[in-house]
């Protein structure tokens, strides 16, 4: 990494290679254990033509309660250049009861770039009985190619504003879970016969559309966060390999 900014409680990793695999791996460190209300993470990363870059955050991103009523914000801004590549690893975020969370994330992308990213929404602490006991929680997500919006994706959730396990949000799922993966490539990926592949069982429903602007959309709905998590990273692997 030739230019490395942080400021605590955020922190980088050294670069760290496995064999004679060109690809970097970095963690992502948050000292702190948490964010607490008013906390205020800012992200940014440039890839470097033809780079190769494995980001995986060390632990789930804890959003403590807002006692004094403000917001957790986390801003993440990828920039990637020519026939550069970003796997961001899906770790879990977790609301605390009364917690007030907002995420924005923009990845702007060359057309022979490919980013491979993950993200999993808990319902809270839930082996502390924290079930959609949190405030708010909203997520914003962009993604550009060569400055053109291929896609907008938007959650809001307010528990106390509105029922989440009713018919046609959330229902009896509590674990929200995303892979995306916009590449040149992707036309390798068949959809319908990938589709047939995703674990959809009791507690576990998935979906994968295919949108305009060479990008994939997997999504997962899950009862439990051990399979969904487990399932997910398949599926990540299984695209990881294929482009």
């Amino acid at each position: 990494m030739p230019h490395v900014f942080q400021q605590p409680p955020l922190k980088a990793s050294r670069e760290l290679y496995e064999g004679k695999d060109p690809t970097v791996t970095v963690y992502l460190m948050e000292s702190s254990g948490g964010m607490v209300a008013g906390d205020r993470n800012d992200i940014t990363l440039k890839l470097a033509p033809e780079s190769k870059v494995r980001l995986i955050q060390q632990s789930a991103l804890k959003i403590y309660p807002s006692h004094t009523g403000e917001t957790c914000f986390q801003r993440i801004d990828v920039d990637i250049d020519e026939d550069a590549r970003l796997e961001w690893m899906p770790e879990v975020i977790i609301p605390f009861a009364d917690a007030k969370f907002q995420v924005d994330t923009t990845l702007r992308l060359k057309e022979s770039s490919t980013v491979l990213w993950g993200e999993i929404i808990a319902p809270g602490r839930e082996k502390r009985g924290e079930i959609y006991d949190y405030e708010s929680f909203r997520s914003n997500f962009k993604v550009y190619v060569e400055e053109e919006l291929i896609a907008f994706d938007s959650l809001h959730f307010s528990p106390n504003e509105a029922d989440l396990r009713r018919v046609g949000v959330l229902e009896d799922a509590m674990y929200i879970g995303s892979v995306w993966l916009i590449s040149p490539n992707v036309d390798q990926v068949d959809v319908r016969a990938f589709q047939e592949t995703l674990r959809v069982e009791e507690g576990l429903q998935a979906g994968i559309t295919r949108l305009e602007g060479n990008a994939i959309h997997c999504r997962w709905l899950g009862r439990e966060q051990w399979s969904l998590q487990e399932e997910m990273k398949r599926v990540y692997a299984a695209l990881a390999e294929l482009v």
